[in-house]
């Protein structure tokens, strides 16, 4: 079984990458009809384009960041650059490729962002993954993760959790000016069997739970910050086109069904109550009249290719 099971997880993991890949693939085609349309000027400047950009983008109903966006990673990936990154056997994503083109991370070369790419896909299909993340990417970079937690004054935290009854004062006061390590550790605790329900009632005990609130709205407002910084680096993204959105939806909905398909059948029975178990059944006919369709649809699509052909 779990062989079985490592074997269709590698399978759906390449069918995730082939999709990536295909996203990449348009979103770079897109790039290259609007840099023909607008090139760049000297130096890889915009040359007095937003005019341009503007007219050409309420044509196509994207936005002029967007247009801007594609325009300058399609640019900044030339052809040999480009070939370099996707002829190779991993896939780096177009939201990765986009993050090296236009994120310096604070001035680093394009030779410094291109040869860490390089690495991460290296490293990548060592390992033997289909396809890397702007983690991946950012590690053979050598920049601070974003959201990366503070592992040393997480580890300090819990340690006072254990050993100290004041909770409130060693506590509470240090993650509610962190919000990082408020998060970090309210997952550990959370993930901890015997962690949360004594913590939290001693907390709500010393009135230590506004304090985590306070905590909650300080990483909300950093992730929103975060958000605004990355929209000033790399403009708005557009919203996914019909297409993509179908493959997005598609491969959300094979990993959902991998867990349960690999259950004892007999255990599903048990569990499920009788309403809930015919909603299943109801689920499972659409899902082959389903399958019935998309064969049709499939054999019509290939006869189509053949009389073209």
């Amino acid at each position: 079984m779990r062989k079985e099971l490592n074997t269709e997880w590698r399978q759906l993991e390449r069918t995730e990458a082939d999709g990536l890949a295909a996203v990449r693939a348009v979103r770079l085609h897109k790039g290259d009809l609007l840099l023909a349309q607008v090139p760049m000027g000297r130096m890889g400047t915009a040359a007095n384009t937003h005019a341009q950009l503007a007219e050409l983008s309420a044509g196509l109903h994207i936005s002029v960041d967007t247009a801007d966006q594609y325009r300058r990673v399609a640019h900044w990936y030339g052809p040999e650059r480009r070939d370099q990154v996707v002829t190779a056997p991993v896939v780096a994503s177009y939201t990765v490729m986009r993050e090296a083109a236009l994120h310096t991370h604070g001035g680093l070369s394009s030779e410094d962002r291109l040869a860490a790419l390089l690495a991460a896909l290296h490293e990548a299909a060592r390992q033997g993954r289909p396809h890397i993340t702007s983690r991946d990417y950012r590690e053979q970079l050598g920049v601070p993760q974003q959201g990366s937690e503070p592992t040393q004054r997480v580890r300090q935290v819990l340690e006072t959790i254990a050993s100290d009854e004041n909770v409130r004062a060693h506590v509470v006061d240090a993650v509610s000016t962190d919000p990082l390590v408020a998060t970090a550790v309210l997952r550990t605790l959370v993930e901890s069997p015997a962690g949360p329900e004594t913590f939290f009632e001693q907390l709500s005990a010393e009135g230590g739970l506004e304090a985590l609130k306070s905590a909650s709205s300080a990483l909300r407002k950093a992730t929103d910050e975060a958000r605004m910084r990355e929209e000033a680096i790399f403009g708005k993204e557009e919203d996914p086109s019909p297409t993509e959105e179908v493959l997005r939806l598609i491969l959300r909905a094979m990993k959902a069904l991998e867990k349960p398909m690999g259950l004892d059948p007999s255990q599903v029975v048990q569990a499920l109550p009788p309403e809930q178990f015919a909603a299943l059944q109801r689920l499972c006919g659409s899902v082959n009249q389903w399958h019935e369709v998309l064969l049709h649809a499939a054999q019509a699509t290939n006869h189509q290719k053949g009389k073209a052909a």
